[in-house]
C-alpha cells in the first residue's frame, strides 16, 4: 500500500491544536511560564502563580505596596511577555490581594 500526502505527526498535532482552539490555551500556558523570567525570581516569589483567562493574566500579590508597584508596570510587563511569545496573548494584567 502506497502512502500519498503523508504528514508528520507534528503537523497533524499542530492542525488539531489550531482546529480545536488548543493553541490559545497553550499560548496562555507559555505566558504563565514566562512570568518568573519577566519579573525576576525575587518578585515572583512574593506573588502567587498567575493564571490566564481570555487574555487577562491575574496575579495574587501579598503586599499592597508591591501590588501598587506592579500595577503601575502592568502594560510594560504584558508587552514583555507578548514580545517573548512573539504574539499578543496577554491583553491586560490584574493584581489582586492574596
Amino acid at each position: 500500500m502506497e502512502r500519498k500526502d503523508s504528514q508528520s505527526i507534528g503537523d497533524i498535532l499542530r492542525l488539531a491544536f489550531q482546529d480545536n482552539c488548543f493553541q490559545d490555551r497553550l499560548d496562555e500556558r507559555k505566558a504563565i511560564d514566562l512570568w518568573t523570567a519577566v519579573v525576576g525570581q525575587a518578585l515572583a516569589s512574593q506573588c502567587a502563580r498567575p493564571h490566564v483567562a481570555a487574555g487577562v493574566m491575574t496575579v495574587g500579590v501579598r503586599n499592597a505596596a508591591l501590588r501598587h508597584e506592579l500595577t503601575m508596570s502592568r502594560s510594560m510587563l504584558a508587552h514583555e511577555i507578548n514580545r517573548q511569545l512573539g504574539k499578543n496573548v496577554i491583553s491586560d494584567i490584574r493584581f489582586v490581594a492574596g
